[in-house]
């Protein structure tokens, strides 16, 4: 620069080449992640066309707003076709999938029929992949895994709030909901589906099927999300919020990664020893993470 190489930004960019040497045997490992977030292009072109309920409901602010919440309880995320392997994931979520097609329908009632959890937003599964809609009641494709029906789609107008029987809100959007082997979990204390079903949980199989009808806040979201992972394999980690942890398994071992997005320093219990790649140090029980820092441990199999 400028300055020359005497300057903190020379220093830097030098520091971050050795980091990036030190770090180069990660090359090759991969995130096993907690969630799949399933999304498709189609679904949410077509939820954009004219002529749907409400302007209103964005799919993908939506899936932007589950991903948030999934992130501040520590969950890593992959985004997955609705018809991919959903298999090696305890949770799912399906933010808004407006199209879903009979097979991603079949691929999730056969992932639940196994063991696992799905999460389910508002105005999913009501059309095939022709913007046709599914024959019977809504939400066709997922009517039987969620153990429900939806009689009538209730938009809320701009700016309005429904208030749901566990001290959260709602926005945007509404339902009148019928039970069909789902149980409820909360519901509606105003709004046009007062009295009725807010959220469900439907045993279905060796797991269960979660369903929210209405645009859920951040707190809510928070909510649902910690109810749901409850009975999985997930353990919830005892974090701060800004402090990302993410762990990527490779051929020798496996590499936590800690990032401390915040001004304070953090201290991470990792749980057993191991080495602390940036600084050499080797790490017993505890982590300590310097306010915007970075570091890397890595633990043998």
């Amino acid at each position: 620069p400028q300055a020359g190489t005497e300057s903190r930004i020379w220093r830097e960019v030098v520091r971050l080449g050795q980091d990036l040497d030190v770090l180069s045997p990660i090359r090759g490992s991969r995130v096993v992640s907690d969630v799949a977030m399933l999304w498709d292009w189609q679904s949410w072109w077509a939820q954009r066309l004219e002529w749907r309920p409400s302007v209103d409901l964005d799919a993908r602010e939506r899936a932007e707003a589950w991903y948030a919440a999934a992130y501040d309880q520590h969950l890593t995320v992959d985004f997955a076709h609705p018809e991919a392997d959903l298999s090696d994931y305890p949770l799912v979520i399906v933010p808004a999938l407006y199209v879903m097609t009979d097979a991603a329908g079949a691929n999730l009632r056969r992932y639940v029929e196994d063991g696992g959890t799905v999460v389910v937003s508002c105005f999913s599964g009501i059309v095939d992949e022709s913007d046709t809609i599914h024959p019977g009641p809504h939400p066709g494709a997922l009517r039987d895994v969620l153990g429900l029906t939806v009689e009538e789609f209730t938009p809320l107008p701009a700016g309005h709030r429904v208030r749901l029987d566990n001290d959260t809100t709602g926005t945007v959007w509404s339902e009148v909901v019928t039970l069909q082997g789902a149980e409820q979990v909360w519901s509606y204390l105003d709004g046009p589906a007062a009295g009725l079903p807010a959220v469900t949980r439907h045993t279905y199989g060796c797991g269960s099927a979660w369903y929210v009808s209405t645009c859920l806040a951040e707190d809510g979201l928070d909510v649902v999300l910690r109810a749901a992972i409850a009975p999985t394999t997930l353990v919830p980690r005892d974090l701060p919020r800004d402090v990302e942890v993410v762990e990527r398994a490779g051929t020798e071992g496996r590499y936590l990664f800690a990032i401390n997005h915040t001004d304070d320093s953090a201290a991470i219990h990792v749980g057993e020893a191991g080495r602390e790649l940036l600084t050499g140090d080797d790490v017993i029980d505890s982590l300590h993470v310097p306010a915007g820092g970075v570091r890397v441990v890595f633990r043998s199999w």
